[in-house]
């Protein structure tokens, strides 16, 4: 330590000098360590902020700016630095996070008046229950609605609330956002509660049908909410239990996980799936299981054979919409984060969700697939179907030209019967209505995901049709889909559509 004296001449003199109170002096390389060189600048914020919105946590942030500026001594901080503004803007927040979030939708629902949310507060002003769908969540549900998938399995925040996201599948068949919200718990009145403000949003308009886990007091606020709403459980939720309540010795076995793999997704009739399920149960000695009893009683709620012939919309006969669908929630779950912090990641994975859309509707305007045969069928589907679609019903077609066998025709008043031998040697039953036009078959595909099967495509091309019949373009899958004038709640036309 040093201290100085001023004489009378204005110069300054060493007046006391105390040398074990003397510290070296830093040297250059270690200069912006100093906590007088150091700050956390609104650059740094401003970055911290972006990636944090794109799920990028404080240390690798922190390294990228290092990278960007040719290292941390250019930084202007140190990674301490950064977490602790981090933790000091967390209990700014902290002390009115709920509030927070609340204001922000007030002023989204001031600039777009079709934003809808509404919430719940406890005795004590705590926030306990909030709902809220974006103008285009109501616009993707008017269009997409039909069908819809509903999952309560994310607890995403410090406070423990659950989050439930309600998922739709849209003319690509990629996941879409009907609208999310947060509940204090799962039981049934939190569930109620939920739905009716949820119909609320959507002008009264229920689903044809949900797809959930198998929580009981869901079901039950299904029940009383939708009424008339066929309900139906997850298959990847289900499968996903395997493993544990059967053994890894099962999951492991190929055989096994083949056979009941067929068994589960490729028996075509209730009669075949049980024959199928018993003949699996009594080799593998599984009787005494209480598990797969358990899913046996349940078969009608998540076996395929049990609803061939409702349309599903795609979401329920492949477990990958269930596994991209937490994929994508997954991403910023977790329960570290305030509602503030979530609502920014939720925000940017909407964005990013809706921008997928844009490039599929992009490809699908201004790329046109390659054709595998000289049908004209394959030719009006391509000008007609999203790329997803025309991809789903070429195959069709291409089975229709390969694999597809006559066996045998006969009229019987108004109808023609076709029988058809496929590709799996299945006897397929098909009825061409000479009057009215109508076709079905037997495979019932076009009951279940809206486009005609390989088997219809055999009469209708003997029957001379160039096109696919217009009533057997379903909307949904078109490259139009979107573009329709929707309405939201209040009667007035959603921004985005036409």
């Amino acid at each position: 330590m040093i201290g100085f004296k001023r004489r009378d001449d204005g110069k300054y003199v060493v007046a006391k000098f105390i040398s074990y109170h003397t510290h070296d002096l830093v040297s250059p390389r270690m200069r912006h360590l100093i906590k007088s060189n150091r700050e956390v600048t609104s650059g740094v914020k401003c970055a911290l902020f972006t990636c944090h919105k794109a799920s990028i946590g404080t240390s690798a942030t922190f390294r990228m700016l290092s990278v960007e500026k040719g290292g941390p001594a250019n930084l202007g901080c140190t990674k301490k630095d950064v977490q602790n503004y981090e933790r000091d803007c967390r209990k700014v927040i902290s002390a009115s996070d709920a509030q927070i979030l609340i204001d922000i939708m007030k002023e989204k629902q001031r600039i777009n008046s079709s934003f809808f949310f509404e919430y719940q507060l406890d005795d004590k002003l705590r926030l306990t229950h909030i709902f809220w769908a974006d103008s285009t969540c109501i616009r993707n549900y008017k269009l997409f609605g039909d069908v819809m998938s509903f999952d309560s399995t994310y607890r995403t925040n410090r406070y423990d609330l659950v989050f439930t996201p309600f998922t739709g599948v849209n003319h690509h068949k990629s996941c879409i956002t009907f609208g999310a919200a947060f509940l204090p718990n799962e039981k049934k009145e939190s569930y109620k509660w939920l739905f009716r403000t949820f119909l609320k949003a959507m002008g009264g308009a229920a689903p044809k049908l949900i797809i959930t886990d198998e929580d009981l007091s869901m079901k039950a606020a299904i029940r009383d909410v939708f009424p008339n709403t066929i309900h139906r459980l997850c298959m990847w939720h289900i499968l996903n239990k395997l493993p544990e309540k059967l053994g890894r010795d099962f999951t492991k076995d190929e055989e096994f996980m083949k056979r009941f793999g067929i068994c589960v997704w490729c028996s075509e009739t209730p009669d075949e799936f049980e024959s199928s399920w018993a003949s699996i149960i009594a080799d593998y000695g599984l009787e005494n299981n209480v598990w797969l009893n358990d899913k046996y009683a349940l078969r009608k709620s998540w076996i395929p054979a049990y609803f061939v012939g409702y349309s599903l919309g795609g979401i329920l006969r492949t477990t990958s919409r269930s596994e991209s669908e937490n994929a994508f929630f997954g991403r910023f779950v977790n329960r570290r984060l305030c509602l503030l912090e979530f609502w920014i990641r939720f925000e940017a994975a909407l964005e990013e969700q809706r921008e997928k859309e844009l490039h599929d509707d992009n490809a699908t305007i201004h790329t046109s697939p390659v054709l595998k045969t000289s049908w004209t069928f394959e030719r009006h589907a391509r000008e007609v179907y999203t790329h997803t679609i025309f991809e789903m019903f070429q195959q069709e077609v291409v089975s229709a030209r390969d694999n597809c066998v006559v066996q045998g025709m006969e009229q019987v008043g108004e109808e023609k019967i076709t029988r058809i031998r496929d590709s799996r040697g299945r006897i397929r039953e098909i009825r061409y209505n000479t009057c009215s036009k109508a076709v079905n078959c037997s495979c019932r595909l076009f009951e279940s995901i809206s486009i005609l099967c390989s088997h219809t495509i055999v009469v209708l091309k003997a029957e001379l049709y160039n096109e696919i019949p217009i009533n057997y373009v379903l909307d949904r899958w078109t490259k139009i889909a979107t573009r329709k004038r929707v309405l939201d709640a209040n009667g007035n036309v959603i921004e985005g559509s036409c």
